[in-house]
């Protein structure tokens, strides 16, 4: 382990077998190839609902950073795994650096970062029109 502040890293290139396992990317039918994103590292303000009932309540507002955006979606890196199939409201951010656009978006896949113990997670939206 490394040190850093009182915090402590796994060595470099240390990773469990099984973190590295779940990483295996399966495509399925319609899966947006990586030509269509775009890198967009940006801070984003997303809330997330919770099903209560037929009605879905929000939840207090967290934030993430964006790893990359499409026009059909886009990849967050965030503190906690939400749900498949919840609904975000995510402030999209523009190439302004001070627009925010607020949309909707569908969680369709999670992937927890395999070399972070701080449980850090890729979170794939399809955004909702």
């Amino acid at each position: 382990m490394l040190s850093d502040g009182g915090r402590n890293f796994p060595k470099r290139g240390a990773m469990a077998q099984e973190n590295w396992e779940a990483w295996e990317i399966q495509r399925e039918k319609g899966h947006q190839h990586q030509r269509d994103r775009f890198p967009l590292m940006r801070p984003v303000q997303y809330q997330t609902s919770v099903p209560i009932g037929e009605q879905q309540a929000i939840t207090g507002q967290s934030k993430g950073l964006s790893v990359n955006v499409s026009s059909g979606g886009m990849c967050l890196l965030i503190d906690h795994a939400p749900e498949l199939q919840s609904v975000m409201r995510v402030h999209v951010p523009m190439l302004e650096m001070k627009a925010q656009t607020p949309t909707l978006a569908e969680v369709r896949w999670v992937r927890r970062l395999p070399f972070n113990r701080d449980g850090l997670y890729y979170v794939g939206l399809k955004f909702l029109l």
